[in-house]
């Protein structure tokens, strides 16, 4: 581990200790990333993994010092600084912002004046960023209005590359009805889930899924468990009918594609309406993987997966 990652590693034990921004746009469900189920288990259930060295954690870094400088560069006569992170105990549980930076005039650069968080929006999430009508994604919004709360500031800076020739700039204000909400709701999730060891249902996310690898590492492959109860036969018979219906809309779009790619014949291309489909013939070349383990044992053995 690099000290980049090292240094990350660090900041991620530290912020275990509290709810930050990114924990309540989880808690609330509105994050990507996170969910209740996986913030519960990076509070009581930290993972030496969790500062891992990985190339978006590290382009991530790297361009946070690049927007900070593109955004004084846009904003003349403001000056940014990196800030410790900010921990409060006064709202009933312990609350931190570890914003990415606090903007302050130039005449007095270190009296803040409000936050800057720095994004980047490459790909398809340059469309949630929208300038002129002062718009960003949800996730965010949540995350600079708990910084907002948390630091007393009244303006937040989203600032977002997103791969052109201008940073995205969207300013935002403190709105103290939504930050009362999200008091609420990080002061109910500390003291319902986090204090009182009980962990929040699962809302279908992958963030569920590897916070339940992580809560249940090892399997127990017999005997089963039993399990009673008419909660658990309603989760049954919910699982049985979703899957049911998810099977069900699957074939039925399998029939509609193939319609289409008679409709087709042998051409490869289509255009209907405003859309162009494609349908390439694949031919299959399988490996005989019992004849490759037979007779040649060493290379089947390198390839194969755990």
């Amino acid at each position: 581990m690099n000290a980049t990652a090292l240094a990350h590693a660090r900041f991620l034990e530290g912020r275990r200790a509290y709810i930050g921004g990114t924990d309540i746009a989880g808690i609330l469900g509105v994050s990507p990333w996170a969910s209740p189920l996986s913030v519960y288990v990076d509070k009581t259930q930290p993972v030496a993994g969790d500062g891992k060295d990985s190339l978006q954690m590290r382009r991530g870094l790297i361009l946070e010092h690049f927007i900070a400088d593109e955004f004084e560069r846009a904003k003349p006569g403001l000056v940014c600084y990196q800030p410790k992170p900010i921990v409060r105990a006064d709202w009933g549980f312990p609350a931190g912002a570890s914003v990415d930076r606090l903007v302050a005039k130039a005449e007095k650069p270190r009296t803040p004046v409000a936050v800057l968080e720095c994004k980047t929006a490459f790909r398809f999430g340059w469309r949630d960023w929208d300038e002129d009508n002062a718009d960003l994604p949800d996730s965010y919004f949540v995350q600079v209005q708990w910084y907002l709360a948390v630091t007393g500031m009244p303006l937040a800076y989203g600032a977002a590359d997103v791969g052109d020739d201008k940073l995205r700039i969207v300013p935002i204000e403190a709105d103290s009805a939504v930050q009362m909400r999200l008091i609420e709701v990080g002061r109910e999730f500390w003291t319902q889930h986090v204090m009182a060891g009980v962990p929040p249902e699962p809302i279908g996310t992958d963030a569920d899924r590897d916070a339940l690898n992580r809560m249940y590492p090892t399997t127990i492959p017999d005997p089963p468990v039993y399990i009673e109860g008419e909660e658990a036969q309603a989760l049954l018979s919910d699982y049985l009918a979703f899957k049911f219906k998810a099977e069900e809309a699957s074939r039925d779009a399998e029939i509609a594609k193939q319609c289409i790619e008679s409709l087709m014949g042998e051409y490869e291309a289509a255009v209907i309406g405003h859309y162009r489909l494609t349908w390439k013939r694949q031919t299959r070349h399988p490996i005989d993987s019992k004849r490759l383990k037979a007779e040649r044992p060493d290379i089947a053995a390198e390839y194969l997966k755990e």
